[in-house]
């Protein structure tokens, strides 16, 4: 072999030595690279969902907020309105009560409340009190009950109270304590 032929023969081997070493490098660069691109995009994956979380958590938080307070303020006018119904019912009330008590029924009732306190006392000594507005009904109830009654000194809208001196006791039929009884039992929620 010739010293041409050999040197032809090392430049090929060097080169092909060299491509070689310059292919693995470039192959070792590559996977390197694609390393650090696959760590970024995690990075990136993992930052973008910590953001997405974030973002959708404020999102909750403030749809929760606003429901929270429409919700209160529904509440509100609910009550605002259950307040005016109820006190719209109870004058009503009141208005039925004042045409009741201008009726023949109502003497009747007066009747029977006096009796039933009669009956309960049981022959105790009491005292049973007329509304002021009743002061025209007085005698006749007196005479279609034979007991004595006093006109009382507050007006609670109709009906009797009656008083059981020996055993404390208040018997209280008056309109005005059954209207409020019900108003504050009557409560919508």
């Amino acid at each position: 072999m010739t010293l041409d032929e050999k040197l032809d023969q090392f430049y090929h081997a060097a080169i092909e030595s060299a491509t070689n070493q310059n292919i693995q490098i470039v192959e070792e660069y590559k996977k390197s690279l694609q390393e650090i691109y696959d760590e970024y995009k995690k990075e990136a994956e993992r930052k973008a969902d910590a953001l997405y979380r974030g973002e959708s958590e404020k999102l909750l938080q403030e749809k929760n907020r606003t429901l929270s307070t429409e919700a209160i303020k529904l509440k509100r006018k609910i009550s605002d309105k259950s307040a005016e119904l109820s006190e719209k019912l109870f004058m009503e009330a009141s208005e039925k009560l004042k045409s009741f008590i201008t009726s023949p029924d109502y003497f009747i009732l007066l009747c029977n409340q006096i009796m039933g306190a009669v009956d309960y006392a049981n022959g105790e000594d009491m005292t049973i009190y007329i509304n002021p507005s009743d002061e025209g009904l007085k005698a006749s109830l007196e005479e279609k009950t034979k007991t004595s009654l006093t006109i009382s000194t507050r007006d609670f809208m109709g009906g009797i109270r009656a008083v059981i001196h020996g055993r404390n006791i208040l018997i209280d039929n008056s309109f005005l304590t059954k209207l409020e009884e019900l108003k504050s039992s009557y409560i919508i929620q």
